[in-house]
């Protein structure tokens, strides 16, 4: 067989001497470079865009091309051109957030490793990486019962990669904003990489305001990415006081390569800022790069993810055909039959409502009813709202005259059951038992935000012995209450109470909940002896007023009260037992200040909703001190920290601005405030603001005014409990492969300032944690203690498990555990064979010289020569060809991974290097 010929000509040029990825969100950047964030925002919604405009609405979308030349573009634009106003965007925003928070915790649980972030010329690794998450995400999604939240995450982790390839290598420099788009498709063989004994950059000025435009060694086509320090990739060290090449650094505040090691300087095109990034002139140019290949990713027509698994998983993916839960958990013990009579024909009221409102959502109807502590007797499922009325109508009665203890164990199924953004209506006479399910239940619902509602139709008891006396009896009822009380605020729900005689009134209140919803005006506790004026802030965007008053009258009472409007004029409200309604339903009540006086002696809960197109997220930040940045907590915050919240208001060019957040109590006492700062540009709609958190439960609220003027006022029902424990999964060493255990390392704080013992405990929800699940730590105050629990997998690859190590003060009342959660997936362990064969070079011919002399930088241009040499490999094979230098550079046709032995005299026959 004839041997293959290198054939190399090169002609030297002349050297000119000269000087982490993209930011993960806005929250760290109030300005108009591109995030991770906006990144991946605007590639889905071109995505969308491009997928509404294929199946235009009839009567309500836009017309051709309109969508996708939106200016300015956000999730409530679009839908607001593509569906007319009818729909709300949140849950697609809310979608996402989720991939954008994956995206981010890259930056946090694999800082240190180069391949995640493309950095050190760990281009090969990165693409082992993005091929193995993309197959994974692809075979969760054609699934039956496709997880999408594990999904989202395993998205949220290929595209921060990815959009990493266009900041941290020189693909711009070398192809501007084009796709990359043999990266992650497997079979796709990649560009080759320059090989370590190649310089890839020229040392540059390391000054505030000094850019490295021309800092690149010319590389053909080779591949080369920067050296970041803390990394596992190890630059290879240069003293810059002698020499003027070496690998490229990537550069920044945070990189000590870029002033230790030749070459100095870097290539990042993180942001537009020359102090940060020293490409920072293509950091457009690559943004708009990692946008299309994140658009490349959805919707490609051959290897896009919504052509691979299809326009309605797709959808549901991005939670735009959403999946939904309505949930009922019913105790039917101790009801008599006119009573269940009556409740289950409040249920089929909710039930008509939500399928009446069904547009593209398929919603799913999930009843629960009688289970003894820690299991469940009854489970109906169904997407037939007809089919499910008519098993709530067949569901048997028990009425007997004891009581068994209420199962929570049947709520937490209930909300692991249901779809993210459900809600859960929970009708029960009973006591709680195993209440130590509770903890769990309120990260469930947090995680999954779900809407816990409590009807408790008055308190049956099993008693015997000393239970019988009075007091223990008020003393369990009194704990109950709370447990339910708690569980419903954690979620932002409600808790309703009435005595058997008031089944009736309950069931107005269950119709009432399902008609109303919105957003949240003012939510507050009014105790029973105040006697006061409320002001209700009515603003110009709403719709479809709601005013409910629980109280405590029982059934010989009623709240007594008035209500007028900004004219001083009464408006009647209507009551039934004690629930006051007022639903100003169908137009759009006088703006301005509302007043609703309380003139009776019972205990208020006042919730005040509307239908408006003014609404807002809150999320609570810290800064990472390992790059400076501000990521998203996980877990509930730290009593007594000095806190930044990020309030996002995604209709904002609609109202006059948004001036204030309010921290409050259950009553509505103010606890915390803090002006707030509106970001520019993409981040307009973003606010941020800092205060030092209270050691109590608090409510958010966010105080502005509308167009005209009269004030706007927004509450997050959700209440949020801070603790006085600090704790956080560290950094996975692994993945989770087949029948193979992963280590859950943990830090636990104890932020207060006595000495406190805190247990520690892990829960996952596919049974992989192993024994013992518990652990206890006695610290001093602003001490710290780590551990670590395992994991060990299934056989199955896709399965992803969401773990949650949980820690708590021993001895303490209540349920707010400090908590912080991970979504790992199970892989397989694929081992790859590593060639440390050094490939044989003979050179053949020569003409002309190169020596040292020749190769100064300021006299190499006056010098040429060529060669030819013939290059052999017995390890795996030739994998790629490629020179160090320019000029014209040629060589003969090989086959990737020919070895010397498949012919070749002497065994010197075959071209290339590794």
């Amino acid at each position: 067989m004839p041997s293959k010929i290198l054939t190399i000509l090169c002609f030297v040029f002349l050297c000119v001497v000269c000087v982490l990825g993209f930011l993960p969100n806005r929250f760290s950047l109030l300005s108009s470079d591109f995030t991770h964030q906006d990144i991946t925002e605007a590639a889905i919604l071109r995505a969308v865009a491009e997928m509404f405009e294929e199946a235009p609405l009839w009567r309500k979308s836009s017309g051709p091309g309109t969508l996708i030349t939106m200016k300015e573009i956000t999730t409530k634009a679009l839908f607001d051109a593509y569906k007319g106003g009818t729909v709300s965007e949140k849950r697609f925003q809310e979608a996402i957030d989720d991939i954008v928070k994956a995206n981010n915790r890259v930056d946090q649980d694999h800082y240190s490793e180069a391949a995640w972030h493309v950095n050190g010329e760990a281009i090969k690794e990165a693409n082992d990486k993005i091929t193995s998450l993309r197959a994974t995400a692809i075979f969760i999604l054609n699934q039956t019962m496709p997880d999408y939240r594990a999904a989202r995450g395993l998205i949220g982790q290929f595209l921060h990669i990815v959009q990493m390839f266009y900041s941290n290598t020189n693909w711009p420099e070398l192809s501007g904003s084009a796709v990359y788009d043999s990266l992650g498709i497997p079979g796709k063989q990649l560009m080759a990489v320059a090989p370590s004994s190649i310089d890839t950059c020229k040392s540059c000025r390391v000054s505030p305001g000094i850019n490295c435009s021309d800092n690149m060694i010319d590389l053909g086509s080779l591949l080369t990415s920067g050296y970041r320090s803390g990394q596992d990739r190890i630059k290879p060290f240069k003293d810059p006081r002698t020499h003027q090449t070496g690998k490229c650094s990537h550069g920044g505040p945070h990189d000590t390569y870029s002033t230790t090691s030749a070459a100095t300087g870097g290539i990042n095109k993180d942001s537009s800022d020359p102090n940060t990034s020293p490409h920072y002139y293509l950091h457009h140019q690559a943004a708009e790069g990692a946008i299309r290949h994140t658009k490349f990713f959805l919707d490609d027509p051959v290897y896009g993810l919504r052509h691979l698994v299809g326009d309605d998983k797709f959808q549901k993916l991005l939670l735009i055909k959403a999946d939904n839960s309505i949930v009922f958990v019913i105790d039917s013990s101790g009801f008599s039959k006119k009573d269940m009579t009556t409740l289950k024909a409040a249920a089929a009221v909710i039930m008509e409502e939500a399928s009446s409102q069904i547009t593209n959502d398929q919603t799913e109807y999930i009843i629960m009813a009688d289970g003894e502590p820690g299991s469940v007797q009854s489970v109906y499922r169904s997407r037939n709202s007809v089919e499910a009325r008519h098993y709530m109508d067949a569901l048997p009665v028990n009425e007997g005259t004891a009581c068994q203890q209420f199962s929570l164990h049947n709520v937490e199924a209930a909300a692991n059951l249901a779809y993210p953004g459900s809600k859960i209506y929970v009708l029960t006479n009973a006591p709680p038992a195993d209440t130590d399910r509770a903890n769990d239940i309120i990260r469930i619902v947090t995680e999954k935000r779900i809407s816990l509602e409590f009807y408790l139709t008055g308190y049956c008891e099993r008693r015997t012995g000393r239970e019988m006396r009075h007091g223990e009896t008020r003393r369990r009822r009194s704990a109950g209450m709370d447990l339910y009380s708690g569980l419903a605020t954690a979620s932002g729900g409600s808790t309703y109470v009435t005595d058997k005689g008031g089944v009736a009134k309950m069931a107005d209140i269950i119709k009432e909940s399902a008609t109303t919803s919105g957003t949240t005006i003012l939510k507050m506790a009014v105790d029973a002896a105040v006697k006061k004026t409320i002001d209700v802030p009515i603003d110009n965007t709403i719709r479809e007023l709601t005013i409910k008053i629980i109280s405590n009258a029982g059934t010989t009472g009623e709240p007594v009260n008035t209500l007028s409007d900004p004219h001083k004029t009464s408006v009647a409200m209507t009551t039934s037992g004690n629930v006051t309604l007022k639903d100003l339903g169908g137009g759009s009540p006088l703006p301005g200040l509302w007043h609703l006086t309380k003139k009776d002696s019972y205990h208020w809960d006042l919730e005040v909703t509307a239908q408006s197109t003014i609404d807002f997220s809150t999320k609570f930040v810290q800064t990472n001190p390992l790059n400076g940045f501000q990521y998203e907590i996980t877990g509930r915050p730290i009593a007594g920290d000095k806190a930044t919240v990020i309030i996002t208001v995604p209709s904002i060019d609609k109202i006059g601005g948004i001036a204030k957040v309010i921290l409050t109590d259950s009553k509505g006492a103010e606890l915390e405030s803090s002006s707030l700062t509106q970001g520019r540009g993409r981040a307009s709609s973003i606010f941020k603001g800092t205060f030092t958190l209270p050691t109590k439960a608090f409510q958010v609220t966010i105080r502005g005014t509308d167009e005209p003027g009269n004030m706007l006022q927004r509450l997050e029902p959700t209440k949020i409990t801070p603790i006085a424990v600090k704790l956080k999964i560290g950094t996975l060493t692994g993945s989770l492969y087949i029948n193979e255990d992963l280590k859950i390392p943990y830090t636990v704080t104890n932020t207060g300032d006595s000495k406190t013992t805190i247990a520690v405990d892990i829960t996952d929800d596919q049974g992989f944690a192993v024994s013992p699940l518990k652990k206890s730590f006695t610290l001093e105050g602003n001490s710290s203690a780590t551990g670590s629990f395992t994991l060990h997998a299934g056989s199955t690859v896709g399965v992803t498990t969401t773990v949650t190590v949980s820690a708590q003060p021993s001895g303490v009342s209540g349920h707010s555990p400090q908590f912080d959660t991970r979504r790992i997936t199970v892989e397989e362990h694929i081992v790859r064979k590593v060639d440390n064969t050094t490939p044989e070079c003979n050179v053949t011919s020569m003409t002309g010289s190169c020596s040292v002399a020749q190769m100064d930088p300021c006299s190499c241009h006056i010098h040429t020569w060529s060669g030819t040499a013939v290059f052999g490999d017995v390890g795996f094979g030739l994998f790629q060809i490629s020179s160090g230098t320019s000029g014209s550079f040629t060589y003969d046709n090989f086959t990737m991974g020919h070895t010397i032995d498949k012919g070749g005299q002497d065994g010197q026959n075959r071209v290339g290097n590794n």
